[in-house]
């Protein structure tokens, strides 16, 4: 079968790519340059150079693809300028299923997160639960919005569900979204780790793996115009540092109270302002660390067949493939 996928070069992206081609499947991948197609050596793979702005690209790699994996996105919390988190995420999605539905795909999965959500409070939230605070920062809405127009494409007759992936951790490549992999490596070279001290705090941490399968579980599954939690186990932060410290026995993590890193968060931006630099935390991400954001995964292991794998038995994979691979 012939699919089209964006984000392709991306963490979950990269590995949903090279799961699918290894099942005999032809992969068209949505590329932003060649160089950036090394990630995807495959004999199954086909790079087609292009952008979510440009529909012209996205119809040339679409072409005579029966499903869409819409994994691209703008994932950051911070942009030099706004418009490119609505761009990217919402522009960008509607541009992949204009075409989708023009070249006739049978079915579509769009990656969104379960920052839509917002923080939970008693229970761990579902995919019917409303959101209790405003949004926070241009990438939550920008991917809330986007959420709006797959919905309006799968009332038009376009087949598309929505997965929303909680924290996602594992092997793969390094990007910013896979910080607890980032993480782990620094402990693995011995290296100082700080963390919010927020040690019951709640969230909630899925292994790449399950939501690689859970992405495939959702175009095989999934009722158009539903969304599903592809989530883990909700642990505390405790339990992460913890569980870590467990496998890592010269882990050095420490933890920093939240008037701390909310003083360095503004000296971050006081910094952007006068150089230009990225952040490397802003006062948004800050709030984001000390919320509780439990899910539950009930829906996709109901309806999808989902499975999670233990947080411990997570950690413990990650670090041995990162071990085997000397990526640490």
């Amino acid at each position: 079968m012939k699919i089209f996928i964006t984000g392709a070069t991306g963490y979950i992206g990269n590995k949903l790519a090279l799961t699918l081609a290894d099942r005999g499947n032809t992969i068209h991948a949505l590329v932003r340059a060649n160089a950036t197609a090394g990630f995807l050596q495959h004999p199954n793979i086909i790079p087609f150079q292009g952008s979510l702005d440009d529909r012209l690209s996205i119809r040339k790699a679409i072409q005579g693809c029966e499903q869409v994996y819409h994994v691209a996105g703008f994932a950051k919390l911070w942009a030099r300028d706004r418009n490119s988190f609505y761009e990217t995420n919402v522009t960008g999605t509607v541009n992949v299923l204009a075409e989708a539905l023009e070249c006739g795909v049978k079915k579509v999965v769009y990656t969104s997160s379960c920052a839509v959500f917002g923080p939970s409070v008693k229970e761990p939230l579902c995919e019917s639960d409303p959101r209790i605070t405003a949004f926070c920062n241009d990438y939550d809405l920008s991917k809330y919005i986007a959420e709006c127009r797959v919905k309006e494409y799968a009332r038009s007759g376009l087949f598309v569900v929505i997965v929303n992936p909680s924290r996602v951790y594992g092997p793969g490549i390094p990007t910013r979204s896979n910080y607890i992999t980032e993480m782990i490596k620094r402990c693995i070279r011995g290296k100082l780790v700080l963390l919010p001290n927020a040690k019951g705090i709640l969230a909630n941490y899925a292994f790449i793996d399950d939501v690689v399968e859970g992405h495939i579980l959702a175009m095989q599954k999934g009722i158009s115009g539903e969304r599903y939690i592809l989530g883990g186990e909700n642990v505390s932060y405790h339990r992460v540092f913890s569980d870590i410290k467990n496998e890592i026995k010269n882990a050095k993590l420490i933890a920093i109270p939240q008037k701390i890193l909310k003083a360095l968060s503004w000296i971050e931006i006081i910094k952007n302002k006068c150089t230009g630099s990225e952040p490397a935390f802003t006062p948004s991400v800050i709030e984001r660390f000390f919320r509780d954001a439990a899910l539950s995964s009930k829906k996709a292991i109901i309806q999808l067949d989902y499975q999670i794998t233990p947080f411990r038995e997570g950690i413990q994979q990650t670090i041995i493939n990162l071990k085997m691979n000397s990526h640490a």
